[in-house]
Order: C-alpha cells, then sequence, then structure tokens
C-alpha cells in the first residue's frame, strides 16, 4: 500500500539536488514538471533535450531517496516517471 505524495514534495526534492523545474522562471527553459496524478501519484516528464537522459537521472535520485519510481511510456505519448512513496 502507497501513502499520499504531493508533487510540490517530489519536485522540491530534484530542484534541492539542481534539477531546473519547467513551470517556475519567467520564461521556458528545459526542465523536469511534476503533476499529481492522484493522491498517491505524481507523474515527472522532461521538457526539452536528452528527455531519456534526464528522466533517467531523476529516476535515480528519486529511487535513492525511498520513492518507487516506474517509467511509463504510452504507446502515442511522450515518457514520464510514475512516482509513488511506500
Amino acid at each position: 500500500m502507497t501513502s499520499s505524495i504531493a508533487a510540490a514534495d517530489v519536485a522540491r526534492h530534484l530542484t534541492a539536488r539542481r534539477h531546473t523545474n519547467f513551470t517556475t522562471g519567467p520564461s521556458w527553459r528545459p526542465g523536469f514538471r511534476a503533476t499529481q496524478a492522484s493522491p498517491r501519484t505524481v507523474r515527472i516528464w522532461h521538457d526539452g533535450p536528452d528527455e531519456a537522459e534526464h528522466l533517467d537521472q531523476y529516476a535515480q535520485l528519486l529511487h535513492a531517496a525511498g520513492y518507487t519510481v516506474i517509467s511509463e511510456r504510452a504507446k502515442t505519448k511522450r515518457p514520464a516517471l510514475r512516482i509513488t512513496h511506500p
């Protein structure tokens, strides 16, 4: 059973490790985007070049912090990470 998780907490964790949050700042820049998928799930995308490499870095950092990370790739959608917390 997973516990509640907030997209803002996941975003803060990545930002604290010097990853750029795409949704903050006055203009567009490459970085991650964390959205609340449900009370127990956060999804992360990377907007910008080297998408797969950045998603892998995010996955490693979040996994090391105790999050459960699942890579997702729907047929017609961009790759994303599904994050939960045990």
